[in-house]
């Protein structure tokens, strides 16, 4: 059993993170040939797309901590051999989870369309937003929540081979059908960003789809079953909501200053915000797979807490972030002396676009080592079930540090998108150094125990 085997830090590491990378990379695929094909339609159209997704994603997101939240508390009970709480865990969240995909769809096809003519000022740009988001919405895309819980459950048992799968699968359906749906091959119509909407959205089915399969296999494992889901019992909720909500309210900070951040940028024009769309597209490369690390993290310590072992997962913490580092800081090094390569896959028409990109992309090479700190020792303090610290830390940084910056920049000095990038670089050292003090100050002692939902009938 698990509290038996001898624990290799760096070989259980590599082992949940080598498919977690390869899953953010696929991620990454997906994201860069979306953009680019996007993009060879004009800046407008990459525009819209870029800022529909964001809302959406954005929401879906802020929704989705409960993924991380039963991460974290499916790995414990997992290290603790306590495997019908594991299950009552995972069918509690994913009912709720429908309950709020519920929500957001009606929240989403009242408010989407006043709030996108609202933010867009240019008129054609405004159109195709409203057209891009309806389509995804109502298509799929808002079934993202549920895929994030899911694969918060599947990680949570020590298992990332699986979501490995599931973006392997959606995001070749996704890439297929963008090129298909947006250029009208095969026999099918031109659909533009139209077309892009849909392939995103009939993925997320697939994709769940595939997802669920897995846990309906592993039902008695898990110890999964009907009444896993309903009805919903108090404690389990309490317990998932506790863990959550700090992480859900991190994820509201973050997205929500990224979208009114990308609000402020719509103000310099299309040409900056296609700029600023193909860096962040780019940037992913590296920030996706060492967001891997901060997955392998997350599950770890938590295992390693809920066998009684502080000592090995605060060292799991530590060395999962020298690893992090260690890899995205050779591929800001890319970024750095060969952004003209990387730039150009995405082959915009306008040639300002892919100059202003490059150097974007420049200075997105600095904040690599700052980003890897800071998503790494994130992961592993809500493995250990420190939520608060995580949230106070992006708080800081995305609220008192980028958004005043930002509007600064755009409204009063009228300054360019790649000053943009130099107060992104800043709000990441902020975090970075605020996470280290957090992590340095965590008694792993006091966190090393079993979790239980007292009362609860199994």
């Amino acid at each position: 059993m698990l509290n038996q085997q001898r624990y290799h830090p760096v070989r259980s590491i590599l082992i949940l993170a080598w498919p977690a990378v390869i899953e953010m990379c696929l991620h990454t695929v997906y994201w860069i040939c979306d953009v680019a094909m996007v993009m060879r339609l004009g800046a407008r159209e990459a525009s819209a797309v870029e800022f529909a997704a964001t809302i959406i994603f954005s929401l879906v997101n802020i929704c989705g901590a409960l993924g991380i939240g039963v991460n974290s508390l499916v790995a414990r009970f997992v290290g603790g051999e306590d495997h019908d709480s594991a299950g009552l865990t995972a069918g509690q969240a994913l009912s709720v989870g429908m309950m709020i995909t519920a929500f957001l769809l009606l929240v989403m096809g009242l408010f989407g369309k006043p709030f996108c003519l609202w933010a867009i000022k240019d008129g054609p740009t405004a159109a195709l937003t409203v057209e891009y988001f309806y389509t995804t919405v109502f298509s799929g895309g808002i079934l993202m929540l549920l895929i994030l819980i899911v694969n918060g459950v599947i990680r949570g048992l020590g298992n990332t081979r699986v979501p490995m799968f599931i973006a392997l699968v959606s995001n070749v359906f996704n890439v297929f059908f963008d090129y298909v749906l947006i250029f009208g091959k095969l026999g099918f119509p031109a659909l533009g960003v139209k077309g892009a909407a849909l392939a995103t959205g009939t993925a997320q089915i697939l994709g769940l789809a595939v997802g669920m399969i897995y846990l309906y296999r592993r039902r008695r494992e898990l110890s999964l079953s009907r009444k896993s889901f309903f009805p919903i019992r108090r404690p389990v909720l309490k317990s998932i909501i506790t863990i959550s909500t700090p992480i859900g309210a991190e994820e509201t900070v973050n997205n929500g200053v990224r979208l009114l951040s990308m609000t402020w940028i719509a103000a310099l024009g299309p040409i900056s915000f296609a700029a600023n769309a193909a860096t962040v597209a780019a940037e992913s490369f590296s920030f996706m797979p060492g967001y891997a690390f901060a997955i392998a993290a997350t599950t770890l310590v938590g295992q390693r807490l809920g066998a009684g072992k502080p000592d090995e997962a605060e060292r799991t913490g530590t060395i999962a972030t020298i690893m992090a580092v260690g890899l995205m800081s050779t591929i800001g090094l890319g970024f750095y002396f060969y952004p003209h390569f990387i730039m150009r896959l995405f082959d915009p028409p306008e040639a300002e676009v892919l100059s202003l990109g490059i150097i974007c992309l420049r200075i997105a090479a600095v904040e690599q080592p700052f980003t890897a700190i800071a998503y790494t020792l994130a992961g592993a303090l809500k493995g250990a079930g420190d939520t608060k610290g995580p949230f106070m830390a992006w708080f800081a940084g995305s609220v008192l540090i980028r958004l005043p910056l930002v509007y600064l920049a755009v409204y009063r000095f009228d300054l360019g998108i790649t000053h943009i990038w130099w107060i992104t670089a800043l709000q990441f050292f902020v975090v970075m150094v605020l996470m280290v003090r957090r992590y340095r100050r965590t008694q792993w002692s006091r966190m090393a125990h079993k979790p239980s939902f007292n009362s609860v009938e199994l």
